[in-house]
């Protein structure tokens, strides 16, 4: 509502995206919403950055519609080159595509107008402080609380993978190992994101990352063929 207010106060329709902001960011813990909303500034400074340098540098020059298509198919490959990245940075690989193409494409052919890109930017940095100070201030959720449940998992899964009476059951153990290592590597992550004053409510973290690097040593360790228990069967089976 706050945004919506501000942006009807203005009267600045190319802001518009300061609501749309609130809406996707909007995530249930903070190390969720702040690694969001950073991804979506980054993609959006990048994709408009992409946008108003080919407006100044290239649209100039182009004589036809293959060097605007050629242009364009420059600017879609970054976006969707990122986009198809790890999950961590995919979501900027959007932004960047959205961007890119809201500066570019603004009407059915080349375009000599910035302001688009900058809009868009301005309106997603007034959503993201707003969201930012509205979540920080009245109902902060840290990702610390989901660290220990993937975490105990793992060491659970560890002791059922060193005993496991088959080679086909120990791969089991280990896949399942691996996810739950992967969650809770995430999760620290998160919280490690997380504004400083939330962090100095989390005595374990610390201990909790220390753990969680124990663990995928010793996932590592069982991975080496040379200390694989089944190994030697397997070679003589």
């Amino acid at each position: 509502m706050l945004s919506y207010t501000l942006f009807k106060m203005l009267a600045w329709q190319g802001i518009h995206t300061c609501v749309i902001t609130c809406f996707i960011v909007a995530l249930p813990t903070m190390g969720e919403m702040i690694s969001k909303l950073t991804l979506r500034i980054s993609g959006a400074l990048i994709g408009g950055a992409l946008g108003i340098g080919s407006i100044i540098l290239c649209m100039p020059h182009l004589q036809n519609s293959a060097a605007f298509l050629a242009l364009m198919a420059v600017g879609s490959f970054i976006a969707s080159w990122v986009k198809t990245g790890d999950d961590r940075i995919a979501y900027a690989g959007l932004q960047i595509g959205l961007a890119f193409f809201l500066s570019d494409l603004k009407g059915y052919g080349p375009t000599t107008d910035m302001t688009t890109a900058r809009d868009r930017i301005i309106g997603i940095l007034i959503g993201n402080f707003i969201t930012y100070t509205v979540f920080t201030t009245f109902w902060p959720s840290s990702s610390y609380s989901k660290i220990l449940s993937p975490l105990k998992k793992v060491f659970e899964n560890i002791k059922k993978l060193h005993n496991a009476p088959t080679p086909m059951q120990a791969l089991v153990y280990l896949a399942t190992t691996q996810t739950n290592l992967g969650v809770t590597e995430r999760t620290l992550e998160l919280a490690s994101l997380e504004p400083l004053h939330m962090r100095a409510a989390m005595p374990e973290l610390a201990h909790y990352q220390q753990q969680t690097q124990n663990a995928a040593q010793l996932t590592e360790h069982f991975l080496l063929p040379s200390q694989n228990p089944y190994t030697h069967l397997e070679t003589h089976g």
